[in-house]
């Protein structure tokens, strides 16, 4: 993790023979404060205290640390034939509310955490709070916006973070320890000041290129706008560049890209293509450096676990294997790594089908949960037949994408084994049951290949409608036309007729992306999510037609709200409305519908309020359906706790 050899020992040196603070120490010896600080105290590392002054103030000489450092080297060298037992990083729990719980941070002098939470009081707004490591928390933000994208400041006396609201996002940073926060920049997020105190960098309202602003200054500039869909930023410990998972255009898959802060070309890492090669998905929550090595969260056999990836320094291009850090039944994400010790979320990882029955009314929630499926997350995209006979889904049950076909009449169901091989996902079964569509993963560099497959279920004739459908199926309106959601910078809904493979626009728009349709039972209106750059999404109606539906027939139905779905008689439009996290839902309202006129009611009816379980909304695909007497969901318990590895304790290895 760290390296072999201090950084320049016993070269000579400008600045002079002493360090005076165990940041220095640290730097000198290219390992975390922690480390330094338990190698002085067990194994003689040479630091010296000034005896008329509190017992924080030290200092330490190149020469002496060179010397113990050469010394360490010939005892290592005497003692290395002889066997060891592994060590392992040491674990601790940092937080017990079970909360919603996101966005941790630890302090790059090692010693705080922050994080939002709801402190374990279901549907508060959460919170920032600022924990001393062993210590008690204290909450340093108030009010009713959400908070997110923590992050400290290089000294460890403040905290930034982004709140969202009507007007956009915008950045604040308030003082460790409480405070009024302060306003730093406005339509930015994710608010990130570099290793050496100089800049801050953001991503800007649009998500295109990256914001770096001298520190405390008014203006920005721009750097590499031309990548697109920022999810995320990350100094390089250098403070030289900022690592972005972006694209580098609508339709290029996206990637982790090196961009230099003089001007230089920004550089594809082909980090995400590692691990697409190997199988896993890498989440693009956020990274955390240790050493010469980048630790992720990805997706893949093992559920949710956190990774090590060591790169080739200055570019970070991939090299050497990817190594796991966590396992077990929790997903393991959001890292934050500060010198030899990270900091992440371990939460629940068992989200699955459950089942909500309908009162004779079929809007009206009644009744307990009963659930259908076990097993790990992701599962989602539920599609039904239109005499509600047939449940098709997908699931990562099996430690790999697989399709599940379900008879909701007798509960029975299948694993898709009859269509040709592959990561399959995206299903969506016709209106009568006679052919099945799905997506195949084809890995490949930036433009990456996205087929569709069709054919029929029990048949082994499947075929593929041509080898790249710039898209993946969503629900059929006959059976033979397929709406599908085309993967872009903005998404757009599309028609694609299977018997041609031609296609033609549904829903498009110049600023707005286009997610999760769903057509009413009668193919005469298309409910769906559209949301402007770095804004909730809002539910919006529309009457169907095989034509383009221009903006000016939208019809929002309720702002702030997500995962729009039919009840089966496509009188009633439900969805999902945004609460105080997100990431989940915890609502589901509905709306009275007249397929002549649209909308009949102003208000929503509230249907059903989980308590003890959420819905993802964080993860694509996991809009409920109704049938005749249930709403079928996914359901789970996503929350978790702050926990920290420290790698210093060990010989830096995860477990495997």
């Amino acid at each position: 993790m760290a390296r072999d050899e201090p950084t320049t020992p016993g070269a000579a040196d400008p600045l002079g023979d002493r360090l005076d603070s165990w940041k220095e120490i640290a730097a000198y010896l290219g390992r975390g404060v922690r480390t330094v600080q338990r190698w002085e105290r067990e194994e003689g590392l040479p630091v010296h205290r000034l005896a008329h002054e509190k017992r924080g103030s030290i200092y330490a000489k190149r020469g002496e640390l060179a010397a113990w450092w050469e010394s360490r080297r010939v005892t290592l060298a005497r003692t290395a034939d002889e066997p060891a037992p592994p060590a392992r990083p040491r674990f601790e729990r940092l937080t017990s509310t079970t909360a919603m719980t996101s966005w941790p941070a630890l302090s790059p002098d090692e010693r705080f955490v922050a994080y939002v939470s709801d402190g374990g009081h279901d549907g508060t707004t959460p919170q920032i709070w600022v924990q001393q490591i062993g210590g008690a928390a204290l909450r340093v933000t108030n009010g009713d916006r959400e908070h997110l994208h923590v992050s400290f400041s290089p000294e460890s006396t403040s905290v930034l973070f982004t709140v969202t609201g009507d007007s956009g996002p915008s950045i604040y940073e308030v003082p460790a320890l409480g405070g009024e926060p302060r306003l730093v920049q406005r339509d930015a997020s994710r608010g990130t000041i570099s290793p050496d105190g100089r800049w801050l960098a953001s991503v800007p309202r649009d998500r295109a290129g990256v914001r770096v602003a001298a520190r405390g200054g008014a203006g920005f500039r721009s750097v590499a706008p031309e990548l697109v869909d920022v999810a995320c930023a990350v100094w390089t410990l250098d403070s030289r560049a900022v690592l972005i998972h972006a694209r580098h255009g609508p339709s290029v898959e996206p990637d982790w890209w090196l961009v230099p802060l003089d001007g230089g070309a920004p550089v594809n890492t082909g980090i995400v293509r590692r691990f697409q090669a190997i199988g896993m998905f890498a989440i693009p929550t956020g990274a955390a450096w240790l050493g010469d090595s980048l630790v992720l969260s990805a997706a893949g056999p093992r559920g949710i676990c956190l990774y090590r990836q060591p790169v080739v320094l200055p570019d970070c291009r991939p090299a050497g294997t990817v190594e796991p850090l966590t396992a077990g039944n929790e997903a393991a994400w959001l890292p934050s790594a500060a010198g030899d010790r990270l900091v992440f979320i371990s939460s629940q990882a068992d989200g699955n089908l459950w089942s909500l029955s309908l009162d004779a009314d079929r809007v009206t929630a009644h009744g307990p949960l009963r659930r259908l499926t076990r097993g790990p997350m992701p599962l989602g995209y539920l599609t039904v037949t239109s005499d509600f006979r047939t449940l098709v889904y997908f699931s990562y049950r099996l430690g790999h994408g697989t399709i599940f076909v379900r008879d909701l009449l007798t509960g029975t169901e299948r694993a898709l084994n009859e269509a040709p091989p592959g990561e399959k996902g995206y299903p969506a079964i016709s209106p009568g049951g006679s052919v099945l569509a799905f997506g195949l993963k084809v890995p490949g560099g930036e433009q990456a290949r996205r087929p569709i497959v069709i054919g029929r279920l029990g048949d082994t004739s499947w075929r593929s409608l041509g080898e790249d459908s710039g898209g993946r199926p969503r629900e059929w309106v006959d059976e033979r036309r397929l709406i599908i959601e085309r993967f872009a910078r903005l998404n757009s809904i599309g028609v694609i007729d299977t018997a041609t493979g031609d296609q033609q626009d549904l829903l498009v728009s110049g600023d707005r992306s286009i997610r999760n349709p769903r057509l009413s039972p009668d193919r005469r209106w298309i409910a769906f999510d559209a949301s402007g750059p770095s804004e909730p999404p809002d539910v919006c109606v529309a009457p169907f037609r095989d034509a383009p539906l221009p903006e000016a027939t939208w019809i929002t139905v309720h702002r702030s709200a997500s995962h729009p779905f039919w009840s089966a008689d496509g009188r009633c439009l439900y969805c999902m409305p945004a609460g105080t996290n997100a990431l989940v839902r915890n609502v589901i309202a509905a709306w009275s519908f007249d397929p002549d006129t649209g909308l009949r009611d102003e208000k929503p009816t509230i249907v059903y309020t989980p308590t003890e379980m959420t819905m993802p909304a964080y993860l694509p695909g996991t809009g409920p359906i109704a049938t005749p007497d249930q709403i079928i969901l996914v359901l789970g318990d996503f929350r978790g706790d702050v926990w920290l590895m420290d790698l210093g304790a060990g010989d830096g290895r995860g477990y495997t």
